[in-house]
Formats: C-alpha cells, structure tokens, sequence
C-alpha cells in the first residue's frame, strides 16, 4: 500500500513523540512538533537536543518545532497525538478552536498516549471523541523504548480503530525501516492494555527494589496480567487483545527495562524514596501512577478482583510498607488459577 509522503503534525514533543516525529522526518514526510511551552520550543530549536529524555540523540534539523498551535495542524494529511494523558483534554480545548478557525481538519488521527483520564476514567479515544466525534482516531500502542527506537533495534506495535481503511494507512505510514505495525479492530482492548500494565510494571519495580528474584517477579507478571485482563474484559474489551502487544508484550518491556519511567517509580519507592521526589527525578509522566488510582476505582465500580492494583495504590498513596504488602499478596487464601 503506498501512502505517499505526508505532511504530519505532532501535539506533543516528550520522547515517543519526538522518536516518532524522527522515524517518519527519516521515512520523507514533513513533520512538525508542537509543543506548548515556548521557552521549551526554542530551546529544543537551539539545542536540538533532550538531555535526560533521549541521552545522546541529536535532533534533526528538518524536523520543525513550534509552539503555535494553528502553525502545527495546517495544512497536515495526519495528526498524531502524543501529549502526557493528563494534558489531553486542555490541548484538545484548544484545537477546537483552531479548527473552528477554518483549518481543514485532517485526513487521519493517531493517539500515542497511554493512560487514562483521571477525572473521567476515559481513554484517550473517548476524550477525542468528545470534541471530535466524526473523525476516528487510531491508537497506537506497544513494546516501544523510544531509545532503542532510535538507534535502529526491531519493534513491534499494534494500530486499531473503527474505521479499517484509516487503521490500514495509519499502519504503512508507521512501518518504516526497524518498526513494524500491525493491525487490530480493537481499539478498546490496545488503549486499556496500553494503560493499564504500567501498574503492573510499577510493582514489578517494587518487587525488584525489594531484592527479589525472578520468580518472585514472574510471578507479578503473570497475575497482574490476569486482573488488567480481567478488568478490560468488563469495560469491553476482548482478553486476547491483552495477551498480544498492547498487553504482555508492551508489559514485558514496561516492567524489566531500567529506563522505564513506571518500573523506576516502582523502584524508587520500594527503597524508601518520596513519590513526589521520584516524579520529579524523572522530569516526565510517569502514566502508571495516575492510572492506578483510576483502575482500583473501576476494578471496585464493576467486582473485578485487582489484588496488585491494591496493594500498588496502597504504596504510592498510603504509604504502607512495600514488604508488608508483598506479604498481603502471598498469604491470600489458596484458589485456582482463574483469569
């Protein structure tokens, strides 16, 4: 399928949308990166560079960083989403009202964005549809470190939507040279695994930063994939979609590569380090945190059993003692494995 070279705007220049914007600038599209903070946008066009985000890349000169809004989407044949999930709903306010101004608005969406609102419970897809409901959007998820990305290593990622034509572009636009997409009709499924296994990948850190082994941490794995599984399938997803690479393949990576802003937290919080000292580390969202609050709310809306999640939520926001919660999950009454 030949998609010919777009003119594709960014909402959003963090490191997987600045890896992104670099892949497609090196694939012949115009890419253009719009980020909100002007001082950030000219220092990104001084320096080319994100120390502490993507360490050791230089920043093309072709691709082109603005913080003007209307400057980003004009004219564009693909827009692509990749703003913290936090900030999703105020920078979709504002092009709105870009595109109230007469601008065209474009051929093809795409959502980076993992997480989940955190007032509303909504995936970023629900939020789109708020302000656009006659133009699909695509999500995009993943095992996808931007480093690796960057210096050529192979990676897998899954596009879904609605609209099987849009999903099928998106997905040829995407795959170029080291990253290969594939395709999914279900959007719910990639959107709720894309968030929701960063809990998982947060006690996978406090596991690790508790000294313990492989088992220990395998073990993690496999039953907080059981209870994301399980919770998805209530909000409309199908289970398999979990297993796939949205779920356990995005979750592997999520949990076990040290540069991972949600492993990270985990860590840091197991070896007694503030939550807020660690956030602040790390100079990026880390979506995991936010998302946990809003899962253990929607495992309790719908029954859904989330053992992990508890005790995840017990340590980021209780404060309870990471070793005494590792000991709640092992002594819990003997049962078949159910999923």
């Amino acid at each position: 399928m030949e998609t010919g070279k777009l003119k594709i705007g960014f909402l959003g220049a963090g490191a997987w949308g600045t890896t992104m914007g670099i892949k497609l600038w090196q694939a012949g599209h115009k890419v253009s990166l719009w980020e909100i903070s002007r001082i950030k946008v000219e220092k990104l066009s001084h320096t080319r560079r994100l120390p502490g985000v993507l360490p050791g890349i230089l920043l093309p000169r072709g691709l082109s960083y603005t913080s003007d809004m209307k400057e980003a989407v004009y004219g564009i044949g693909l827009l692509v989403l990749a703003v913290p999930c936090q900030a999703l709903r105020s920078t979709l306010k504002s092009l709105s009202r870009v595109i109230k101004d007469k601008i065209p608005t474009p051929g093809s969406v795409v959502s980076l964005i993992k997480g989940l609102e955190s007032k509303t419970g909504l995936r970023p897809s629900q939020v789109w549809e708020e302000f656009f409901p006659k133009v699909p959007v695509t999500v995009v998820s993943g095992p996808s470190i931007a480093i690796e990305v960057l210096k050529g290593q192979p990676t897998a990622m899954v596009a879904a939507g609605k609209d099987p034509k849009k999903v099928r572009l998106v997905q040829h636009t995407l795959s170029e040279d080291n990253v290969r997409v594939y395709r999914s009709d279900d959007p719910v499924g990639v959107e709720l695994a894309g968030a929701l296994k960063n809990i998982i990948a947060i006690a996978s850190g406090i596991a690790e930063g508790l000294g313990m082994g492989t088992n220990a941490r395998a073990a993690l794995l496999a039953r907080g994939q059981a209870e994301i599984t399980r919770l998805g399938q209530k909000l409309g997803a199908r289970p398999r979609t979990f297993a796939g690479l949205a779920g356990w393949g995005d979750l592997v990576t999520t949990a076990w590569n040290p540069s991972s802003r949600n492993h990270r937290v985990g860590l840091g919080v197991a070896r007694g380090k503030v939550l807020q000292a660690i956030l602040e580390e790390l100079g990026m969202v880390a979506e995991g945190v936010e998302t946990c609050k809003i899962a253990r709310k929607l495992g309790k809306m719908y029954n859904v059993e989330m053992p992990i999640t508890e005790s995840v939520y017990r340590v980021l926001f209780r404060k309870s003692n990471p070793g005494k919660e590792l000991e709640r999950l092992v002594s819990r009454p003997l049962k078949n494995e159910v999923w």
